[in-house]
């Protein structure tokens, strides 16, 4: 059975109602007011498997992340690509920003290699654990 938490923040002078209910490992349910996000941050607790990106299986729709992919780890809308196939990459580089509510969240490379694929572009609205960056 999910365990749910419920907090009551205030910042100024608004209020909020949060609900955080744990549905898998890593993955949440967070209502905040009546609005309800999925979470997913089992990639960040597990840094092996982030790395390995062998997350539990084959890639693709629907699927979990295929090794050499970056993935969402939270919904939102692509704000900026910032680079491009054929680039080479380290872990920690900024490959894009990803708008998740009103903030500018930016999305690191978790390897080094080659980008072989964007599968985003500026504007597009993505689900967690949708592809973002396929690499070679």
């Amino acid at each position: 059975m999910a365990k749910t938490s419920k907090f009551q923040l205030s910042l100024g002078n608004v209020q909020y109602s949060v609900d955080i209910t744990e549905r898998a490992y890593g993955l949440y349910d967070v209502k905040v007011n009546d609005e309800l996000f999925k979470v997913n941050i089992a990639d960040l607790m597990s840094p092996s498997l982030q790395a390995a990106g062998a997350a539990g299986g084959a890639g693709g729709a629907g699927g979990a992340p295929a090794a050499g992919n970056l993935c969402a780890a939270m919904p939102g809308t692509v704000m900026t690509v910032k680079c491009k196939p054929g680039d080479e990459v380290k872990p920690g580089d900024v490959l894009l920003t990803l708008e998740t509510m009103k903030m500018e969240n930016p999305i690191k490379s978790n390897r080094a290699g080659k980008v072989k694929e964007i599968k985003v572009a500026p504007g597009k609205f993505v689900n967690v654990g949708d592809t973002l960056i396929v690499f070679e």
